[in-house]
């Protein structure tokens, strides 16, 4: 039986190897959360797939939500970062301005998924 599954691993080294950051994959995001979210910065995660956070991640393109049309999430979309989305948007709606702290747990899994799945998108 074997103790040590290597390609499993490996796998995890090159993720922390290769890890992006919330400033390499959402600069403007990262900028906004640092200095502080206003009023129109909340409306945004709470109701704009698009120029969210993951939205951005997603270069603003709508393309993570399948283009907004349902069938498509499989073929162009990734649900999970929809999930993410989601939940960040949910934070926004219940903290308002002041849920910077309550985001960063979410943005760390986001991050966490965004490495293993999507990290070549930023290439």
């Amino acid at each position: 039986m074997a103790l040590f599954n290597f390609k499993e691993n490996e796998k995890q080294l090159k993720l922390v190897r290769h890890s992006l950051s919330l400033e390499q994959v959402c600069p403007q995001w990262s900028a906004k959360l640092k200095n502080g979210l206003d009023d129109k910065d909340v409306r945004i995660l709470a109701r704009d797939s698009k120029n969210c956070i993951i939205g951005e991640a997603w270069k603003y393109s709508g393309r993570y939500n399948g283009y907004y049309f349902a069938p498509l999430i499989p073929f162009v979309g990734c649900s999970k970062c929809i999930r993410f989305g989601f939940k960040m948007g949910k934070i926004a709606k219940v903290y308002g301005k002041s849920c910077t702290n309550n985001l960063y747990p979410i943005i760390d899994l986001f991050l966490d998924h965004w490495n293993i799945k999507h990290a070549d998108t930023n290439k």
